[in-house]
Parts: structure tokens; C-alpha cells; sequence
């Protein structure tokens, strides 16, 4: 090969190994198909939903809009304001991936109810991933060399705001890493410009090896979800609401009482002028006006405390709603095809490559 290698040389040489060639295609194939048939289906589910943030605080939300009907300032009865829970205490939908990544959602939705398109009996998402999840190969080979563990261990359900400490299990810890990885979840702001405020689109998507789970699961997460954001962001409105509540029911108790005590004292000194008389009912006319006045206020506040559990409620807009899939997301059959076969043939050629450069004499 001392003057180089001819192309013509090349293509002829080729075209002579195509036997080489076809087999490594056929190789590659076989693989292909062995690939695709071995590893199990998988179904994906996405749920769009708008997402609506409720950061308004005084004039902007529902409490001031009525304040100003009625002519009244309600951000500011006695002192007291409710709007101090405002846009510091919103969960942001950016912090979503990140809650619903998080161990205490996923153990909640753990404990979610959902059944297979083979019509089994209902089941929890934690029974399903231990008894109907398709493990890989490598999975199934280590699962027959390994005990099995006889003990079921129920996951705990964590409740927010809790103390207390987790202790899972490892098996426990590797279903809650499977349920998080079988979620995605991606916030982009709408396309449409026309929409303004801190509206966001949610896309969640669930991938399972069964098609009706992977609807129901991917409605299990959107509703775990949405429960988890309004209890977060309407945990110290209700708070202040019962707080408020327990207030206006005992000044409700002491004007009451104190209404009986001053008309009981002006029935029984009806026709008594005395001084020491008027001056007991003076004292008794100013404690129930007292009372009065407080019972008045506690009402309003009350009145507005109930109204901002409703204006930091966010609002959840299915865009999308979950729907069983009717094709398979993976794998690929198609792509791995193409990529074995691409791949086969190079191999192909390349033999017959080296065959050349070795034996650039040689016949085929």
C-alpha cells in the first residue's frame, strides 16, 4: 500500500463483503428486536394546568374590594392586620418540582388509591410498585439470587408541619425513589401575552408500565398537589380565622352577659332616684357599651378573616386533564432499530476495511 489506497478499490471491496455486511446488519437486528422485547413497555400521562397565584394584598384582593363597597377599612380593625400573611407566606409554583420531589409528597401519594387496566382490585400506589412493577433485567437476575423479605412495612403518612423523624426501610426508600423518577414536573409562564398577573402552566407528566396507572397516578399527583399548595398558602389565614372565631364567641358570651346585668339592674330600680343608683347604672351602661363595641369589631374581623382564606386560595385550571394512553412512550422500537442497524453496518464495512488494509492483494 505504498501509493495509497484507491476508492475504487475500496467501494469494489465492499461490495464483495456485503455477505459480512448483511450479517452484521442481521446481528444488529436480531439484537434490536431482542432489546425492545425484553424491556418492559412504558406509558406516559401529562396533565396541563394553569396555575394562579394569589398574591393581592389590601385594595388589590377580595377583602378590600369589599371594604370599599361597604365604605369601611377593614386592613387595619383595632390595630390588627390580617394582611400580614400575604405574598411572604405564597408557595411560589416554582418550588413545585421541588415539592413534589420532596419525601413527605410522595409518601402522601403513596397512600393513594388506584387500580390496573387488567381489572384488578384496588390498591394503594405503594402496593403497585411492589407487586406490579416490572423490574430491568438486571433487576429480575438480582431478584432471584435475593431472599425475599416476608415482612410487609407499611409506608408511614407523614403529616405536615410534623416533627416527627422517618425511618424507612430500604425497600421503602427504593419505592419512593421509583414513584420519583415515574414523575416530571415543568413551570413556564403562558405564551399568551395577554394573560398578565403570576399565572403559570404546569405540565405533569407520570410514566408507568400500565396505562390506566399511569392516568390514575398522574391525577393522584395533581390532586396531592393542589391540596398540599392551598393548605400551605391558607395555613395562617385559617389559622387567624379560628383565632378571631374563639375571640368573637367569648365577647359574644360577655355582651350578652353584660346586656342581662344592666337590664336586670334597671328593672329592679325602676323608680329609685338615688345617686349611688345612677351611678352603678352609669357604670353598667359603659361596660355594655364596651362590650358592645368589641363584639362589633370581633364580627368585622371575623367577617374578614373568612374572607381571606378565599383570597389566598390559589386557583387550580385543568388545561389538559390526565387521559389513559393509547401507544406505548417506550421504548423507542423504531429508533432502536435504526441505531442497530446504523451501527451494524458500520461494523460491516469496517471489517471489510481491516480485511483490506491487511490483505490489500487478497480476493474476498
Amino acid at each position: 500500500m505504498k501509493d495509497g489506497m484507491d476508492l475504487n478499490d475500496i467501494f469494489k471491496r465492499i461490495r464483495q463483503g456485503r455477505v459480512t455486511i448483511y450479517r452484521s446488519l442481521g446481528v444488529a437486528f436480531v439484537m434490536a428486536l431482542l432489546i425492545v422485547l425484553l424491556t418492559p413497555k412504558k406509558y406516559t400521562t401529562k396533565v396541563m394546568l394553569l396555575s394562579e397565584t394569589s398574591t393581592k394584598n389590601g385594595a388589590s384582593g377580595l377583602l378590600g374590594q369589599l371594604g370599599s363597597l361597604s365604605g369601611m377599612n377593614l386592613d387595619n380593625l383595632v390595630g390588627l392586620n390580617l394582611n400580614s400573611s400575604g405574598s411572604a407566606d405564597v408557595l411560589l409554583p416554582e418550588v413545585y418540582p421541588d415539592v413534589v420531589s420532596s419525601t413527605p409528597f410522595l409518601l402522601d401519594v403513596m397512600h393513594q388509591t388506584i387500580t390496573d387496566s387488567k381489572g384488578s382490585k384496588p390498591m394503594t400506589v405503594s402496593d403497585y410498585l411492589k407487586k406490579h412493577s416490572k423490574p430491568s433485567i438486571i433487576g429480575r437476575i438480582v431478584r432471584i439470587f435475593k431472599s425475599s423479605d416476608k415482612k410487609n412495612n407499611p409506608l408511614p403518612l407523614f403529616k405536615n408541619g410534623s416533627n416527627a423523624v422517618l425511618h424507612l426501610s430500604k425497600e421503602q426508600s427504593d419505592r419512593l425513589k421509583a414513584l420519583r423518577d415515574m414523575i416530571q414536573i415543568n413551570v413556564r409562564k403562558p405564551d399568551n401575552k395577554l394573560m398578565s398577573g403570576d399565572s403559570k402552566i404546569l405540565s405533569v407528566e407520570v410514566e408507568a408500565h400500565d396505562p390506566l396507572v399511569s392516568a390514575l397516578l398522574a391525577d393522584s399527583v395533581v390532586s396531592c398537589l393542589k391540596r398540599y399548595v392551598i393548605n400551605y398558602n391558607t395555613h395562617k389565614a385559617k389559622k387567624d380565622y379560628e383565632f378571631v372565631s374563639g375571640q368573637f364567641k367569648k365577647s359574644r358570651e360577655n355582651y350578652y352577659a353584660a346586656q342581662q346585668k344592666l337590664g336586670n339592674f334597671m328593672d329592679s330600680h325602676a323608680n329609685v332616684i338615688l345617686a349611688t343608683v345612677g351611678i352603678e347604672r352609669e357604670r353598667l351602661q359603659k361596660e355594655n357599651n364596651l362590650y358592645a363595641g368589641v363584639y362589633t369589631t370581633l364580627a368585622q374581623m371575623k367577617e374578614k378573616a373568612k374572607i381571606q382564606v378565599q383570597d389566598h386560595t390559589p386557583v387550580f385550571t385543568i388545561i389538559e386533564p390526565a387521559k389513559v394512553p393509547i401507544r406505548k412512550s417506550a421504548p423507542k422500537t423504531t429508533l432502536i432499530v435504526l441505531g442497530f442497524l446504523l451501527v451494524g453496518g458500520f461494523v460491516g464495512v469496517t471489517i471489510e476495511l481491516i480485511k483490506l488494509m491487511l490483505n490489500p492483494e487478497g480476493d474476498q
